[in-house]
């Protein structure tokens, strides 16, 4: 008898778009927090602190490139 769904190929498919949803979510968020507090702890004269922030949100931001340059890849490969 002939399947018609691959239930584990389903699963593995939606769990992996779950993962990639929330992961790109919390980056990009990290990207936007980072930014406000380097912001607000420069206009404090915190620069250390400030500095730190923004390294954060340089990761963050790298890590949202390598997302979509990932999920570009993924597509257009056969």
């Amino acid at each position: 008898m002939a399947t018609i769904v691959d239930w584990s190929t389903l699963l593995d498919l939606a769990l992996a778009s779950l993962g990639a949803g929330v992961g790109a979510t919390v980056a990009f968020s990290l990207v936007i927090y980072g930014t406000d507090r380097a912001s607000d702890l420069r206009r404090q004269d915190r620069a250390l602190a400030a500095g730190a922030y923004g390294v954060i949100a340089a990761l963050a931001l790298a890590a949202c490139a390598a997302l979509v340059v990932f999920g570009i890849r993924v597509m257009v490969q056969k």
